[in-house]
């Protein structure tokens, strides 16, 4: 029989994402090019950018939706079901948040966000270990490697988090800054990523010290609790994907689907997914009725979500057999986007020394 898996977030925004997401694959199964990949994507955040996505987050006094947690939520489950290749999580959540963090500093980005005109993503520390911040007079400088960091196509700033002198400082670096070098890369899950060099690359403060360390926190969670909700669509979408492929799949004259075998295996994922999606619609419920969540809850999600999405990942190529090594099955494209869930925002190793910790 079909499977269809049930939305956390039903409503327009998650419809309108879905068929922009279903729309894109299906260019994107055609692809075979970085480059023509990379022009997909080009146009995806252009058109992105038209439909208002940038400025969900935005506070409507610098132009933007106003919107809350719950909305990007809905928008980032649609645009899962369809593994879209672009990075609204940073670009749409963590970077307005730092923004609005840094107070009147951070407002004339995040005009420009909701406007369209600047094209912002967060390198968090995580993604620049070795960077450092140095103040020289009035102006300050930035020194180290960045790795992995997402990327926009036509990126115009970076919004660093490193350290500095006086405490962790919040800084903007222009793309096109002297000392900076950009190399540009794309992710397994055809996400584009950059890596960079910063050679004294002038930049300007927006903020420092522990309202930076408390806004980080505060980004860090709400992006770990985002990545899960991604986690749990993309996973709905591939049991979707593969329920159909067994029941139309046929070896001894019969459906794969009537193999006892392979139909305990297809439980055992929808297990997985159901766990999962239990531990989002926690946090969920409390993102709705307004109850702040504690950084233990978002942490024990986290570390048991990834583990379960790169399981799950594994077990849904396998189902498919040798179909689950092609580039053109959607169900591949989901998987390679759940491989990476548990290594984004806290990988495991990240979240269990928090857990210690505390």
């Amino acid at each position: 029989m079909p499977f269809t898996a049930t939305p956390l977030l039903p409503g327009d925004l998650l419809d309108s994402a879905r068929k922009f997401a279903i729309a894109a694959d299906a260019r994107t199964a055609e692809l075979a090019g970085v480059r023509e990949r990379d022009a997909h994507v080009a146009q995806l955040w252009q058109q992105a950018t038209e439909l208002g996505w940038p400025a969900i987050a935005v506070p409507e006094d610098q132009g933007g939706v106003g919107g809350g947690l719950a909305d990007l939520a809905a928008l980032v489950e649609g645009a899962a079901g369809a593994a879209l290749p672009l990075p609204l999580i940073p670009a749409c959540a963590v970077a307005p948040a730092l923004l609005e963090a840094a107070g009147e500093a951070g407002h004339e980005s995040l005009t420009g966000i909701a406007e369209g005109s600047l094209r912002v993503v967060p390198v968090l520390s995580e993604d620049a270990p070795g960077l450092r911040a140095v103040r020289e007079g009035d102006s300050w400088r930035l020194s180290g490697q960045i790795s992995g960091a997402p990327r926009l196509p036509g990126l115009t700033h970076l919004l660093v988090a490193c350290a500095a002198e006086n405490g962790t400082a919040l800084l903007l670096l222009p793309a096109d800054a002297p000392g900076l070098m950009l190399r540009q890369h794309e992710r397994l899950d055809g996400q584009p990523s950059l890596d960079a060099t910063c050679e004294g690359a002038p930049a300007t403060l927006l903020a420092q010290g522990e309202a930076v360390d408390a806004a980080l926190a505060r980004a860090r969670d709400a992006a770990a609790f985002l990545i899960s909700v991604e986690a749990v669509a993309a996973m709905g979408a591939a049991l979707e994907q593969t329920i159909g492929y067994l029941n139309t799949r046929v070896q001894f004259a019969q459906p794969l689907s009537a193999f006892q075998a392979l139909r305990h295996r297809t439980v055992d994922l929808y297990v997985q997914m159901e766990t999962a999606r239990a531990l989002v619609r926690h946090l969920l419920e409390q993102v709705e009725a307004g109850t702040p969540w504690s950084g233990r809850e978002v942490s024990l999600s986290k570390l048991q979500i990834g583990l379960i999405a790169r399981a799950f990942a594994k077990e849904a190529i396998h189902l498919h057999g040798g179909m689950g090594m092609t580039e053109e099955l959607g169900a591949v494209r989901l998987a390679k986007r759940l491989l990476l869930v548990e290594f984004e925002y806290g990988d495991s190793a990240a979240r269990a020394e928090a857990l210690l910790a505390a």
